[in-house]
Formats: structure tokens, sequence, C-alpha cells
């Protein structure tokens, strides 16, 4: 299925996993309980060590280990995860947007400009604290 908007994978795979942290305090969760099915393990470890280059998240090795969050959850924007993994923030409808397309005005209007600026508010408001508390109530409000 073809989605107008997407978010990218890997920052999917660490904002559900990031949310779990939140939800689940300060003990070391396990890169498989972190996991979205039908999400990929071996994409969701890189994800994971990107975050943890970023200093978001902690690792640790062996028994007892897993993954923690290296700083409070309320001080990890969604935006933060998204330009930790991509680079930059850029969202569009149309694959010619900025492409060299040569209508004189986008055939979709506004559409693609409201979309991104809409993704970019939730990202830049919302924080890990706001998704795991999502989480530990079960409540499935979206946050504005």
């Amino acid at each position: 299925m073809s989605l107008p908007v997407s978010i990218p994978e890997s920052v999917s795979l660490a904002v559900h996993a990031m949310a779990k942290l939140a939800a689940g305090g300060s003990e070391a969760v396990k890169l498989t309980d972190l996991l979205i099915k039908p999400g990929s393990a071996d994409h969701l470890s890189k994800v994971m060590q990107k975050l943890t280059k970023a200093g978001m998240v902690k690792s640790k090795r062996g028994r007892g280990g897993g993954f923690s969050l290296g700083v409070n959850a309320a001080d990890i924007r969604l935006m933060d995860i998204w330009i930790a993994l991509e680079g930059t923030f850029e969202t569009s409808i149309c694959p010619y947007m900025g492409n060299g397309c040569a209508q004189p005005i986008c055939l979709f209007g506004t559409i693609g400009k409201d979309a991104s600026q809409l993704i970019r508010n939730y990202f830049a408001n919302t924080t890990v604290e706001d998704l795991g508390k999502l989480l530990e109530n079960g409540n499935h409000t979206i946050i504005p």
C-alpha cells in the first residue's frame, strides 16, 4: 500500500522503541522487546546504534543487558530522533517537488507544504516522555 505522506522506516522504528523505553522506566530492554512487527531486528539494531552514538540511548551488553534512555525522556523531542537518523527534516507529497518540475505552479497546491508543517509541528512539540505516557496509560489520543 502506498502512503501519501511517509515517515522514514528508521524514524518509525526509533520512535516506537524510544516510547517503549520511556514507558519501561530505567530498566534495560532487550532489542527484541523493542522491535515492532513486522520490523527488521537488523534495521532496529542499526537505528539503536545511531541513537546510542547521539547520546539518546545507552546500551549494555551481556546478561541483564539491553537498551535504556541516555537522557531524560522529557528532553528528547521526536524531531531530535528524526535529525539524528536522517540528518535533515524533509517531507514531500510530490516526488518532483524541488527536482526541476516544469509546471509554473504546483498542481497539488499547498497540501505538501501543509502536511510537512503538520508533521514538523508534531515532531518538534512531542517528546519521548509524552509517548511513554501514552503507552503506560493505554491512551491512544493524538498529541497536538
